[in-house]
């Protein structure tokens, strides 16, 4: 099935199974999606099963979406517990359409568990209460991990898979990979018929060094400490570091599981030299995620110019991640797209795609791990191949007999689409439409909450009383403090400002870091001051700082 077959069943409302190899544009369908609907004035919960997939998409994980958390059963009261929750509540009720990316991680019983809370929210006992769902996701990537005696097993095993008469979209054209070849290896083992023939050009590139000078990042099937590696690699180069701190607004548990979830580290350290890994897409800057690169310099800004493998040089700006719901920012944090990339697991690398890799598959221990490990790779030439035993060659037995279904329910769809014609498809698609957004309930006007705050300011509120009226943390109204200011510094702030001494000392202090670093972050600025200063305090003087002209 092609993608505007795909995107034409979404739109006449069908609860859709959307699947397909790594690399044939699932995420990009989704997001197509999710926009038309978002611009048709349509709430939509936005998820997935891991907090990484559900950043591809501004989104948030379907456990915090439905607040069933990491509960394995829900007894009534817990129920009764999760329909209290205001916010549970008002987005359950609000949503049309649920859409759950990556649903090859997500447990069986975990769906059912969302299918209950919906029903007993939304009031209505069909699949989901009423809402159209979208579940997407592959079922050769790495299943859902199993804890103790307790059987993994994927979604399609739930109970209620077989109730809501799902659409299969089984895309099948290709947007990664650009060499046959790899995309014959990768099709011999999704079909389970690798040979001689397939692992031929697997050997070729046994313990065969990528070309070029980028560094391939090393993928390790176990749970080992990657980070640990990546910072012995960074210790080993001379030369001064540069620190990126990331930033965050908004609420404090989305703000959590933003960072547990973004590649992007809290603390980013750099050297001319590093080994990186572009962890965001960006198409008009020249990467995506998994492109990697070299830091070849930093400039005047302090910021990183990487050189990536094509030989071009990307001087690198900082970038966010949010979660969004109903138009409204959630949560954010900023830093830039940016990891330090010798070594990565196989299981994080699940939705990059990566210039070059060194992969070790010596030790896989699960069906599907080879698989996941060689499509991140565009090209056999990005290959470094250390190892490959029998389990990294295999898929599950169970999903090639369940492919094969889903393979001919989605050519069932297309000839239904195709039998159905152009007029009478845009017919469903206006109806559908019309129908959820024409029912979405219409809000009264409401104050944004960076005005709410801004209110307080004007009645001369403390930072304190400002956290105790609005019960949010100190962090979150300084976040707001900062946009209202630089949305209108006009705005009387002076009242807030640290006393005449201890501004003085901040302000000497930030301007020795900018004009060392051209930044005016907080970590740098507190090891100058001491612990004397917190760093709501110096976040709160950074409002009233003037950086002084200083030349170069």
């Amino acid at each position: 099935m092609k993608q505007s077959q795909a995107l034409d069943i979404l739109k006449t409302g069908r609860n859709v199974f959307l699947t397909g190899p790594a690399g044939s544009g699932k995420t990009y369908v989704l997001n197509k999606y999710i926009d038309f609907l978002r611009k048709s004035g349509v709430a939509v919960g936005v998820t997935a099963s891991t907090g990484i997939a559900a950043t591809h998409m501004n989104g948030i994980t379907i456990h915090s979406w439905s607040g069933i958390g990491i509960k394995d059963s829900l007894s009534g009261k817990d129920l009764e517990k999760i329909a209290k929750r205001k916010y549970i509540r008002e987005r359950l009720v609000e949503a049309k359409v649920l859409v759950i990316d990556e649903v090859s991680m997500l447990h069986h019983f975990r769906l059912d568990l969302v299918d209950m809370v919906c029903r007993a929210v939304r009031q209505k006992d069909e699949p989901f209460g009423g809402l159209q769902v979208v579940l997407s996701g592959d079922f050769f990537q790495l299943p859902p991990i199993s804890r103790g005696d307790e059987l993994a097993h994927f979604v399609h095993q739930s109970d209620v898979w077989k109730k809501m008469d799902l659409k299969i979209c089984y895309l099948e054209e290709q947007y990664r990979q650009e060499d046959d070849e790899l995309l014959r290896v990768l099709s011999d083992i999704r079909s389970d018929n690798v040979n001689d023939e397939t692992l031929k050009p697997l050997r070729k590139r046994y313990r065969k060094d990528v070309e070029g000078d980028i560094y391939p990042t090393k993928l390790y099937t176990h749970n080992m400490d990657v980070d640990v590696i990546n910072e012995r690699e960074l210790e080993k180069i001379e030369g001064e570091e540069s620190v990126y701190e990331m930033d965050d607004k908004g609420k404090g548990v989305l703000v959590d599981i933003l960072k547990r979830s973004c590649l992007a580290p809290e603390m980013l350290r750099l050297k001319d030299g590093a080994v990186v890994m572009f962890v965001k897409n960006n198409f008009d800057e020249g990467y995506v995620n998994g492109t990697l690169g070299v830091v070849e310099r930093f400039g005047s800004d302090g910021m990183p110019v990487v050189r990536i493998k094509s030989g071009k040089t990307i001087h690198v700006k900082g970038d966010q991640w949010m979660i969004e719901e109903e138009g409204e920012v959630l949560a954010e944090i900023h830093q830039l797209p940016l990891r330090l990339a010798w070594a990565i697991t196989v299981h994080k690398s699940q939705g990059m795609s990566l210039d070059a890799a060194e992969i070790d598959l010596s030790k896989s221990f699960v069906a599907g791990m080879g698989y996941v490990a060689l499509s991140r790779v565009r090209t056999l030439s990005g290959l470094k191949l250390m190892g490959l035993n029998e389990i990294a060659r295999k898929v599950s037995p169970d999903v090639l007999k369940h492919d094969a279904v889903l393979r001919e329910d989605s050519q069932n769809a297309v000839k239904e689409l195709e039998k159905m014609g152009v007029e009478k498809i845009e017919k469903k698609k206006e109806k559908y439409i019309s129908s959820i957004a024409g029912t979405k309930k219409k809000k009264e006007p409401k104050i944004s909450t960076y005005n709410k705050t801004r209110l307080l300011v004007e009645k001369k509120y403390s930072v304190e009383a400002m956290t105790e009226e609005r019960g949010m943390t100190s962090g979150t109204i300084l976040s707001h403090l900062e946009k209202i200011k630089e949305k209108d510094d006009k705005v009387d702030m002076e009242y807030l400002r640290p006393t005449k001494a201890r501004m003085k000392k901040i302000e000497v202090a930030f301007n020795k870091v900018y004009k060392k670093t051209k930044d005016t972050k907080l970590s740098p600025v507190r090891d100058i001051v001491g612990k004397g200063f917190s760093f709501d305090e110096l976040r709160l003087g950074r409002l009233f700082v003037k950086i002084k002209n200083i030349k170069d």
